[in-house]
């Protein structure tokens, strides 16, 4: 069970981390050090220090995991080599996100789960996330499609 309350916390902060990547893209772009005040130098030297990218991964992984669900099936190879949703005209290639249905830490779980993933391409497709997990009739769903 989760803790009381986490999940309404995470989804009033995942605004607030969205506006702060803005502000940390405005002092990249646009910060004037000139103009600012000492303190103002320290609290973007202490800003930039945190690093965007803690701030866009996170923002990128809130709005995946509070977006809709657009569609769910089972990959299937098509006749061009790469993976599509079975009945739909959805294909996947390189970069493709999606999740993955899953088992929850080793394919020997029992507790199954969506993960998020993308499909990549090295000899052939596979989930960065479980790069050893067959695709072929793996369920996968896709968020606000």
């Amino acid at each position: 069970m989760l803790k009381q309350g986490m999940i309404e916390r995470f989804k009033k902060a995942a605004p607030i981390i969205s506006e702060l990547v803005d502000d940390l893209e405005w002092i990249q772009d646009e910060f004037d050090p000139e103009k600012a005040t000492e303190e103002e130098r320290t609290y973007v030297k202490h800003l930039l220090s945190l690093g965007s990218n803690c701030f866009d991964e996170s923002d990128w992984r809130l709005k995946r995991m509070f977006a809709a669900v657009g569609q769910k099936g089972r990959l299937i190879r098509n006749s061009a080599g790469r993976f599509e949703m079975e009945g739909t005209d959805i294909e996947f290639t390189c970069g493709s996100c999606c999740e993955v249905y899953a088992p929850y830490f080793s394919d020997e779980e029992e507790w199954m789960t969506w993960m998020p993933t993308s499909i990549e391409y090295g000899e052939d497709y596979y989930f960065k996330a479980r790069p050893d997990m067959k695709l072929e009739g793996a369920l996968v769903r896709i968020k606000g499609r």
